[in-house]
């Protein structure tokens, strides 16, 4: 504190004795200042992750550690990813029954998985392919355990929550710098990047791993401290840029619907929000300027997409879903399934077309897993956004807890086209988001005074 108090001091005087006209020199030492604060704010954080491993034991220690490297292990391929999350979801089963910790059972959302799942095999059983579809619904469980392994273990301590918020920006960051180079080095094809995978997905990082991170940087921008609002303002703005020069639509309005919601999520200063929300605007407008082939992908094309008639292609690759519930309106026509059978389901509808899912969840729980698993899989989506809020609602003045609820409810959100709900790779990435999101409703009140 001390040297943070002679930095300003200095600051001062150096102002009062400067001519008027040498002022520029505000804007460096408000960077530097900024810099400053952030840096140091990441300090804190660092010294007391190191604290909060320092009282665990040995084993425990490895596993929040792996834990904490999964932003960047995501950053690698599907392969390690999947690994990644595979691996905690079975230490958590390992350690559950070894201690016979069993309360997490009694969470709703918890009992809300479970069920689901249950609907879901019961689902595969009676498919025309029972055996793929129910050994696809059996492993696709590894997610929402990933999810509980995280809350009721990994990450108690909201010191670990907080490191993994910095670990997630960071590898959020790294995406940004890879997708730069591509830029640089070849260029985007076809208006869209694929770097680091090979495939059309980094976009999909940035709005599903990163949104958390992404959350509080703009919550931060609009209502913390100057010093700490002007770096969050400018990260936020430059990893929005580059969800736009990714080219993927969804994903895109995902972080920026979302990005304007967390603004208002905590204690917002208006004036701030406003000219925040200009300043993206004006740069997005700017990019579409210098690139308009990216404004004909974002707007032009999209609106000519809208599944609201029937030669859009999202029409034409959701409308297979529905008539998959038409066919089997109780069970669908199994988990996971859809893939594999779409040809059968619209053999006599030439005007649809066949992809490995409908494109939105919902429509893809009704065909997959009918009106039961429909129902139970929405009651499943509804108690994780629910609970996310109400630990809002307790807790409104901590940053992550008050925009922690934003991350389900854009996820999860109905009307818009989504990835696979059964996928492999689409939940790698959006359960590494919703588990950390889940984690903000163990950082209470009486923690954050302590």
């Amino acid at each position: 504190m001390k040297n943070t108090a002679s930095i300003y001091t200095y600051r001062s005087y150096l102002f009062k004795i400067l001519p008027l006209e040498h002022s520029i020199l505000s804007s460096h030492f408000n960077i530097l200042g900024e810099t400053f604060f952030a840096w140091k704010a990441a300090q804190k954080i660092c010294r007391d992750t190191l604290n909060a491993l320092s009282e665990l034991p040995v084993s425990e220690r490895i596993w929040r550690i792996f834990w904490l490297i999964g932003p960047f292990i995501l950053l690698i391929e599907r392969s390690p990813s999947d690994a990644w999350i595979s691996i905690i979801s079975l230490g958590f089963i390992v350690r559950s029954l070894k201690l016979k910790e069993g309360r997490f059972l009694k969470v709703f959302w918890v009992k809300a998985a479970f069920f689901f799942w249950a609907v879901c095999l019961v689902s595969a059983v009676f498919s025309k392919i029972p055996l793929y579809s129910f050994t696809e619904a059996f492993i696709w469980f590894r997610f929402p355990l990933f999810a509980m392994a995280c809350v009721f273990w990994l990450g108690t301590d909201k010191r670990l929550i907080y490191a993994m918020l910095l670990t997630t920006a960071a590898a959020m960051l790294v995406m940004c710098v890879i997708l730069a180079a591509e830029l640089y080095f070849v260029g985007q094809v076809h208006g869209r990047l694929s770097w680091p995978y090979g495939d059309l997905t980094s976009g999909n990082y940035l709005a599903k791993v990163g949104l958390p991170s992404f959350l509080v940087m703009v919550a931060l921008a609009v209502s913390a401290r100057p010093n700490i609002a002007g770096i969050a303002a400018l990260l936020s703005l430059i990893t929005l840029i580059f969800s736009i020069l990714t080219g993927e639509r969804i994903n895109f309005l995902i972080r920026a619907c979302s990005g304007m919601l967390a603004g208002l999520m905590w204690k917002p200063k208006w004036n701030r929000y406003f000219l925040l929300v200009a300043i993206e605007i004006v740069a997005v407008f700017l990019l579409f300027q210098a690139r308009p082939e990216m404004s004909e992908r974002f707007v032009t094309s999209f609106i000519n997409q809208l599944p609201n008639q029937s030669e859009s292609p999202y029409y034409r690759s959701m409308m297979p879903g529905i008539v998959a519930f038409q066919k089997a309106p109780i069970l669908g026509v199994g988990t996971a399934a859809f893939r594999e059978l779409c040809p059968d389901i619209i053999a006599d509808r030439k005007d649809l077309k066949c992809h490995t899912h409908p494109h939105n969840f919902y429509i893809q729980m009704a065909g997959e897993t009918g009106i039961i698993g429909l129902i139970t899989g929405t009651v499943f989506f509804i108690s994780i956004i629910a609970v996310c809020y109400f630990a809002r609602k307790r807790n409104p003045d901590n940053v992550f807890v008050a925009v922690a609820f934003i991350v389900p409810f854009s996820l999860f959100w109905p009307i818009a086209s989504s990835s696979d709900l059964f996928g492999q790779w689409n939940n790698c990435f959006m359960w590494s988001a919703i588990a950390l999101s889940l984690c903000s409703t163990n950082i209470s009140p009486e923690s954050d005074r302590e």
